[in-house]
């Protein structure tokens, strides 16, 4: 009974509190995520999946996925994006579905644009209790029918964003609940690209987590580009004040590749490995796959070029 306690604690206060939303390695390619003003701002219909088992070979691990779209809505001010996720950890599952709306303000005689957006939607979060082997199968605290409940939430974010470089601020689920423990977070994003030589590009990005009752966590990523068809790149993620995860202190490390297939579709690939917790020593670590699908206006003319955010 102790361990089954603590599994529960574990998944639900510890995922409650600290990891609510779920954060993936290739954040840089879901901005849509924890920033409704992103959407739009490819100016053409943009597609991504995301699927994150995290933890794999430990049983309850977490597991997550994502798929969204957005583009621009009636002209080049306004953009519009819907997007679904679904997470299970242990005997508890979250499906989330949301609607984004942004506005983009294009300043004068220049490339720099200011979006401010707003997310509404809702999740439904089920316990299954049922899934857990019990020492005593009677036990009232453990009802084995599925418990679940839906809660409406919404959003806001503004992304201030150039050809060459971004930053966001952002929070997507402004709404807290008893039923699960959500935790209102707070982002902030930033990322820019630096052309090396003709053959490379230096792609680095930043992702900050603000919640209450948990540290500040900062990600950061660099990816080298090579002909604009091949990405490599590393990451890591730590408490802020802490360059260098450690056991003590939380955190890990990950490893990225990717590739440009076309001018429209890109495939990407994680390995993660944490630390700071006890469970990253009986693990096989955590891998992402991430694809993305970019359709062009041909009755626009829109010749693409790389477009790195």
């Amino acid at each position: 009974m102790k361990r089954i306690l603590y599994i529960i604690l574990f998944f639900g206060l510890g995922t409650g509190y600290s990891q609510q939303d779920a954060m993936f390695m290739y954040y840089m390619f879901n901005n849509q995520s924890v920033n409704p003003a992103y959407v739009g701002s490819k100016q053409v219909i943009s597609g991504t999946m995301l699927n994150r088992s995290q933890w794999t070979g430990f049983v309850g691990a977490p597991w997550s996925h994502t798929v969204s779209i957005n583009m621009p809505l009636l002209n080049e001010s306004m953009g519009f994006g819907a997007s679904f996720s679904n997470d299970v950890i242990g005997p508890s599952t979250l499906n989330n579905l949301t609607v984004d709306f942004a506005y983009h303000l294009k300043f004068n005689n220049s490339d720099h644009r200011l979006a401010m957006g707003v997310k509404a939607g809702g999740n439904y979060t089920t316990l299954d209790l049922a899934n857990l082997t019990l020492d005593n199968s009677n036990d009232p605290a453990f009802d084995p029918n599925t418990v679940g409940q839906f809660m409406p939430n919404f959003g806001f974010g503004f992304y201030y964003y150039t050809p060459k470089w971004y930053a966001g601020f952002s929070s997507p689920h402004l709404v807290n609940y008893d039923f699960n423990s959500t935790q209102r977070h707070y982002f902030i994003i930033g990322g820019a690209i630096f052309e090396l030589n003709e053959e490379l590009k230096l792609r680095p990005s930043t992702y900050l987590k603000l919640t209450e009752n948990a540290p500040i966590t900062m990600d950061l990523t660099a990816l080298l580009i090579m002909k604009d068809r091949i990405w490599l790149g590393g990451a890591f993620r730590a408490p802020i004040g802490f360059i260098i995860p450690t056991n003590s202190k939380g955190g890990g490390f990950g490893l990225l590749a990717g590739l440009n297939i076309n001018d429209q579709l890109s495939a990407g690939y994680s390995f993660g490995f944490s630390m700071g917790n006890q469970t990253f020593r009986y693990n096989g670590g955590t891998h992402e796959i991430m694809l993305r699908y970019d359709y062009l206006y041909k009755e626009k003319r829109i010749i693409k070029s790389p477009r790195y955010f």
